[in-house]
């Protein structure tokens, strides 16, 4: 009998090749919502705790949600430490994005938090990820290690700063640019400012150096440029777009 791999389970093995995946945010912290996304071709969806009311339960139903539709699913989370990490691991999030990593020991207490073996995750194996009780305990330590994803934010000019050691974490598969949060550190008017892309270009440099994935938010016409920087994962806006813009849309073919 042929074993069946779900998408959840190959998606950071798919990271790690450098395969370009396409996803989006998830600001409605609604499981209908995630479901009716789930059900397309998108690669990930991103439920965005940090700057949307998700609350434990309303992160819980949609985790739920995207994993009956078998879609990575990636969690933002609110809090930036170890413990931020646990509940939408133990949930069953494919993995997390951390904002906000801006130092070394940063770096070193998110990489620990996300791994059992090679980091101090706290274990429990009564919930949705372990089965709640019934999968043998080496086994989901083993899957979880193997599969969680690892996202380390770079958004802040001390992180820019520290990107060389940063890097040197080898249990931070990707780092996400923080284009926005950039620009208001550096007081530069838009994200197409030249020190933004200065910056970026120089961020981009040294995690290809180190062998470490990129991802950002990106507009279609930006994606060829993302492209020449190495970045391979492309969140490519949120709900709330969709919505905007099909009703611009309806209204001007009205």
């Amino acid at each position: 009998m042929t074993s069946y791999l779900s998408k959840q389970s190959v998606f950071r093995e798919r990271l790690l090749n450098g395969e370009e995946l396409i996803g989006m945010f998830v600001k409605t912290p609604n499981h209908m919502m995630v479901e009716v996304m789930g059900n397309t071709e998108l690669d990930f969806l991103v439920l965005d705790q940090e700057h949307s009311p998700f609350d434990l339960f309303a992160l819980d139903t949609c985790l739920l949600a995207g994993r009956s539709a078998d879609m990575p699913m990636m969690v933002r989370i609110q809090q930036n430490t170890g413990t931020g990490m646990l509940y939408p691991l133990d949930c069953g999030a494919t993995g997390v994005i951390v904002p906000h990593v801006a130092t070394p020991e940063k770096a070193k207490e998110i990489a620990s938090g996300g791994r059992y073996r090679k980091g101090n995750r706290g274990f429990a194996g009564t919930q949705r990820a372990g089965g709640y009780g019934t999968r043998e305990m080496h086994e989901y330590i083993d899957q979880s290690d193997t599969e969680n994803v690892i996202i380390a934010q770079i958004e802040d000019v001390e992180g820019v700063k520290n990107i060389e050691e940063i890097v040197k974490e080898p249990e931070i598969d990707c780092l996400f640019l923080g284009r926005m949060d950039l620009t208001v550190g550096y007081g530069a008017k838009t994200q197409h400012d030249d020190v933004i892309r200065e910056t970026v270009e120089h961020v981009c440099k040294v995690a290809r150096n180190a062998g470490k994935k990129l991802a950002a938010y990106s507009a279609p016409s930006e994606k060829d440029y993302l492209r020449e920087q190495g970045v391979t994962v492309f969140a490519v806006g949120s709900e709330h777009n969709l919505i905007q813009k099909g009703i611009i849309g309806l209204l001007s073919d009205f």
